[in-house]
């Protein structure tokens, strides 16, 4: 089959510490502190073969998300910027949806001919973290994409247990194309959800919110914000044209951000809450050091700042000003468990979200090159490929 492979060196950085695990399995819990030199390459690879607990994916379209792009963005010693686990090489590509081609002997809910959504988050169950109901940190994960092979392929292996049956999309959506593009968009929504719904601890309809980054996570965060009663939603983005989808979204306001004082920033909040400031503060650029202290000076009393974007530098905050309005910083990864997946499809499949106005750019497989250079630049939303 033909495949997208990203190969890269393993070369640990000085003073980085290896565990055990990560060199015996070269699967870094840090890619940007043990891959340098990525590259990719359209291949020829074997077809994969189906388990006993698998299914087969015909891939239908595949993502390019952030961290996708973060694998080919390189510092001076040319480490890869990508903060999280992986291992190479590999095929990218963790949103996903697909038809069913194969299911194994001891699978149960999904035949040929199904159409799913992929949960990228491959958790083991029988470590601490996932006993005690936090998969997100499963000790032992493979994540699809990222330490296992993902999407930007012509087929896919994975557990039968990471699928999600979308079906239903189809005759919301007026066709199976139109549910798989839309299907393909879901994991971006999750990630959001989890945020918002399962890390926060007590966001309520009325209030108003600030959202920090108009890409495929910022707007999945706006439109699950609308859908379940934000008062208003403020969304600040950089480049005009996500900025336009933005508002083809929901957006109540949409602000640049360019090179205004925290302060100034924080009143602009204010004079679009009616001097209460934001209660909901979502953080999706991964860019901390200059989002978190707006953030900070653009909270109501009571205020969650949520975040979600990657980004490794350190940021400087006055907590005093937390405990002051009795707020919340918190972090968020991940989007398996907890009923998210479901929840996302049926508000789909109810017609409360429709991610569809976020698709910018179609490239076939063959030319993800092309798709890669197009999503790098940051200037449309979701670029889909198409096997």
């Amino acid at each position: 089959m033909l495949a997208a492979v990203i190969a890269a060196d393993w070369s640990p950085r000085p003073g980085y510490s290896l565990t055990p695990e990560e060199e015996r399995t070269r699967m870094a819990r840090s890619a940007t502190n043990a891959w340098r030199n990525p590259r990719v390459e359209m291949n020829r690879i074997p077809d994969p073969e189906c388990g006993p607990e698998d299914v087969i994916l015909r891939v239908a379209a595949a993502g390019l998300c952030g961290s996708d792009l973060h694998f080919f963005e390189t510092d001076a010693e040319g480490y890869m910027k990508y903060p999280g686990m992986a291992r190479f090489p590999s095929v990218p590509g963790h949103e996903v949806s697909g038809v069913v081609m194969e299911a194994g002997s001891a699978t149960r809910y999904l035949r040929p001919g199904d159409l799913v959504c992929l949960d990228d988050m491959v958790v083991c169950g029988r470590c601490d973290a996932c006993r005690r109901g936090f998969p997100n940190q499963c000790e032992s994960l493979d994540d699809v994409g990222f330490t296992m092979n993902g999407g930007c392929a012509e087929l896919l292996r994975v557990p039968e247990r990471n699928c999600w049956n979308v079906n239903a999309l189809a005759e919301r959506l007026g066709g199976r194309e139109q549910a798989l593009e839309a299907a393909a968009i879901i994991e971006p929504y999750t990630v959001a959800y989890n945020a918002l719904f399962e890390c926060a601890p007590r966001l309520k309809p009325g209030g108003y919110a600030v959202i920090f980054g108009a890409g495929p996570i910022g707007l999945a965060a706006l439109g699950l914000l609308k859908s379940t009663g934000a008062a208003r939603v403020l969304v600040f983005e950089h480049h005009p044209s996500r900025r336009a989808i933005a508002e083809r979204m929901g957006a109540d306001q949409v602000l640049a951000l360019q090179d205004e004082s925290p302060e100034s920033v924080a009143e602009l909040v204010r004079r679009h809450t009616g001097g209460a400031g934001a209660d909901i503060l979502v953080e999706a650029a991964g860019a901390f050091t200059h989002t978190l202290p707006i953030m900070e000076l653009s909270m109501a009393n009571g205020a969650q700042i949520i975040i979600i974007g990657r980004d490794g530098h350190r940021a400087s905050l006055l907590l005093e000003n937390f405990q002051v309005k009795k707020a919340n910083l918190i972090g968020a990864m991940g989007n398996t468990g907890h009923g998210t997946y479901p929840n996302v499809i049926r508000m789909m499949t109810a017609g409360l979200l429709d991610p569809r106005p976020m698709i910018t750019h179609r490239f076939e497989l063959a030319d993800f090159p092309a798709a890669l250079a197009q999503a790098r630049g940051r200037q449309g939303g979701k670029v889909l490929l198409k096997p």
